[in-house]
This record gives structure tokens, sequence and C-alpha cells, in this order.
């Protein structure tokens, strides 16, 4: 359980105590005001649409015995900073140091939550293991992930997401990993970093504060990671994937009842392993959870088991069967690197009819048009009856070759509701669906709609 004293908040976010004789301890960071209880300490944030600290009083009527806030206050509960956020993340930054933890932090265009949760079933085999939870990766949420630690655990996976450079420098420095996985560097924040050079340089932020006795983890398949040159970087570097030079190889994929199995050469080992998870791209980020646990000298057999036991965060390739209808949901989010991925492992679980529902792929600017009409062509190849929901998915549509003769049909929506109505419609027993879009399209709640499953994001 967390336990901070006002004292120490004061210290780690360097503010004056103009009330040392009230320390209480507080047992919780909160950030949302509804979620405040007895003994809490509550970070007022102020966001797009509402103000945290609008919402002090309330967090104290509540039982807050500590508010930090941005705005001057008189009250004893009150710890007043320039910027709460920052602060947020000075206090995990300065509460992680008091603990003897394996850190683990991961970041990629794609594929980093996928990774992540192998890296927890990998360790947990061996390590009382901490991971993040959900799409805590960002400025706020991976602080609160590490402030939800404590001495039971020995190890921990950090997710990193990043829209800019310089925010997975700010991420690194609050955990300071001991290694560092970067899973590929493709076309996700586009809009905003403007080329995949830059995608590179911010992702490599991670890597800024790893020593000579720290790791940094890399998919060599990848055209810009496999540039990366051990002899010019203070850390140790291990290259993962499917070419002749990476570190730690697989080889010999193929795909079983659903499951992947592959040889893993490299690293002093060569051996068999199975993965409950199909397609190229998941067995490179084994490869990167095998590479982790063996740097920390997980036996290979616990490594094997952990893999095994790997299931996949909500909306990221979930399987489910209903009414004789396969489903295929893996609508957490989509980028042009992802999308033929999953596309490409399609093939692997269908049966019957192959049914895709295709959402906007967000966040490309100038390079959208372009990435949907390619996503409509591979399309073409794997698909009998397409679905495209969204306005860059109109692009796709039109690139998708419609022939009745050889049931290839296809259709574009803009409103789902619209799209559920014929989607319900056409879709029958034995048919295989996958779902696929970014998160900001709500393509879960289309899933939730064919599947009547009520389950909460």
């Amino acid at each position: 359980m967390l336990k901070l004293t006002k004292n120490q908040i004061h210290l780690w976010t360097n503010t004056e105590n103009n009330f040392s004789d009230y320390n209480p301890i507080v047992h919780r960071i909160v950030t949302d005001s509804r979620q405040v209880k007895k003994d809490d300490c509550y970070i007022a944030i102020k966001g797009e649409k509402f103000d945290g600290n609008d919402f002090i009083n309330q967090a104290i009527d509540k039982g807050a015995t500590l508010v930090l806030s941005s705005r001057k206050s008189d009250l004893q509960e009150v710890i007043s900073v320039e910027d709460t956020i920052l602060a947020l993340g000075n206090i995990a930054k300065n509460y992680l140091k008091q603990f003897d933890l394996k850190k683990i932090g991961v970041t990629g265009s794609s594929g980093k939550t996928t990774t992540k949760d192998m890296l927890y079933y990998v360790f947990n085999e061996h390590f009382n293991t901490h991971r993040t939870d959900g799409n805590f990766n960002n400025e706020i949420g991976l602080p609160l992930t590490a402030l939800s630690i404590d001495s039971t655990y020995q190890a921990a996976i950090f997710e990193m997401g990043m829209s800019a450079l310089g925010e997975i420098d700010y991420l690194a420095e609050i955990v300071r990993p001991n290694i560092a996985i970067i899973t590929n560097i493709g076309s996700c924040h586009i809009e905003i970093l403007k080329s995949r050079e830059n995608i590179f340089k911010a992702k490599m932020e991670i890597s800024n504060y790893l020593s000579k006795n720290d790791f940094l983890i890399v998919n060599a398949d990848d055209t810009f990671l496999g540039s990366l040159s051990d002899g010019d970087y203070k850390f140790n570097l291990i290259k993962y994937g499917f070419s002749e030079d990476s570190d730690l190889r697989a080889s010999d994929y193929k795909v079983v009842n659903e499951q992947s199995e592959f040889i893993v050469s490299g690293l002093g080992i060569k051996r068999k392993f199975i993965l409950p998870s199909v397609g190229i791209h998941n067995v490179g980020n084994a490869l990167s959870a095998i590479a982790a646990g063996l740097i920390y000298k997980i036996p290979l057999e616990e490594i094997k088991l952990g893999l095994m036991k790997f299931q996949p965060s909500k909306l990221r390739m979930q399987i489910i069967e209903k009414n004789q209808i396969k489903y295929i949901n893996d609508s957490y989010n989509a980028n042009p690197e992802s999308m033929q991925a999953v596309i490409n492992s399609f093939e692997s679980y269908a049966s019957g009819r192959k049914i895709a529902i295709l959402g906007d792929m967000l966040e490309l600017g100038e390079f959208s048009q372009e990435a949907h009409k390619n996503i409509g062509q591979v399309a073409n190849e794997k698909f009998d009856i397409v679905f495209f929901i969204g306005e860059q998915m109109k692009f796709a549509y039109d690139n998708f070759k419609y022939s009745r003769n050889n049931d290839k049909i296809k259709y574009h929506f803009i409103d789902n509701n619209i799209a559920i109505r014929e989607i319900k419609r056409i879709i029958k027993y034995g048919d295989t669906v996958l779902l696929k879009g970014s998160r900001g399209m709500e393509l879960d709640q289309i899933f939730y709609a064919l599947t009547d499953d009520n389950m909460e994001v």
C-alpha cells in the first residue's frame, strides 16, 4: 500500500511547507475527484473540458487529506505547485527510487501493449511483477502506475506512449528502465511528427537514461532499428527478429491449431516455442520478452510457460464465437503497420466467409489518403466482404475491387449505427469477422452490438 507523507511530497515537489505540523499519510493518489476516498491525495489537473482545481473543496469533503493544485490556497490540505502534471511526475520518480525493482520500459508504433503483456506473463513466472494497466502509458497514467507499486513487487513493466518529441524522454526519466524495448517504427502520430525519421528519434528517447549495464532490445526486421550498431552506445544492444543478423532469431514459423510454433536461437539457446496467438508480428513481440527474460536469467522453461499463459488485453485480438460466427476484435487502435499485420494473420483464424469491419486510421495527416488506399488493396486480397467505416476509409473502399461474380462485396458507412444494422443483416452462420480501426472510431461499440457483449472498456 502506498504510504506518502505531506512532508515527503513537499520535498519531492520542491514546494514551501506552510503547515509543517500538518503531516498526514496518504495511501492513494487520484486525479479524478469522483474517485476520492478517505486519506487520498487528489491531484487537480486542468484538462480540455474540465479544470480539476474547480473540485478541490469536493475532494476534501470526500476525505482527501492532501490536494495538489495549481491555484494558491490557504487550506492546510492544499499544496500549491506551478504544474500539477509535472508535480505528479516528480512524486512518481522519487517514489520509484525507494524500491529495488527490475524495470522494463516498452515503446513502439505498434505492438507495445501486446509486448508489455507478454513480458508480464514471462516475468511473473519468476518474479512478482507489476505492469501498466490498460492505456496508462502517458504523462499522467505512467506516474499513477508507478505509484501503485509497493515493496512486494520485484519487477515492473511500463508501457510508454507518445505523440510528440520529448514525451518518451519525460517518461523514461521517471522510470529509469534497466531494459528498454522498441517494437518498431511505423506511421502512428506521423501527422504531428511529419516523418518516420522523427518517429524513430522520438522512440529512441527511451534509451536516454540507460547505463553501461542496461539493455536496449530492438526489432532487427525494422528498417530504422535494424540499422543500430552495438558499438555506438554506452548500453548493451540486443536485436531480435527473423533476419540473419538478429542476436535472438526466430525461424521455422508455422501455425498449428490457431497457435504459433517457431524455433528460437541465439543468446545461448535453441528451443521450440509455442505462442497462443498467431502472426509473425506476435512472434517478434514474443522474442523481445524472451530476450528480456534471458537477461534476468529466468529459467527457459518458465519463459516458455509464461508465453503459453499469455492473454491479450481487452480489444486486442479478442476472439469469441457467438451464434456460430467467429469474431476477432482488435479495435483498440490502428495504424498502417498494425492494420496490415492483423489482416495478414487473419487467415490463420478464418473459416467460412472472410469479413472485415475496418475503421479509419487516425493521426496520419497528409499520408492518410495513400495509407487508406493501400489498405483497400490489402483487404481485397484477404476478404470476401468488407465494411469500411469512416471518412478516410472511403479511399480504401474505392480501392477495393468490387465483383459479385467473385463474391467480393464492399460497403462504406460514416455512421456506426447505420453500419450495425446493415452488418447484422448480412453476416451469417459460419462467417469469420475481423474488427480493426483506431480507438476514436469506436468499433468496439459495433462489436458489442453484434455479440450482445456488455463489457465495459
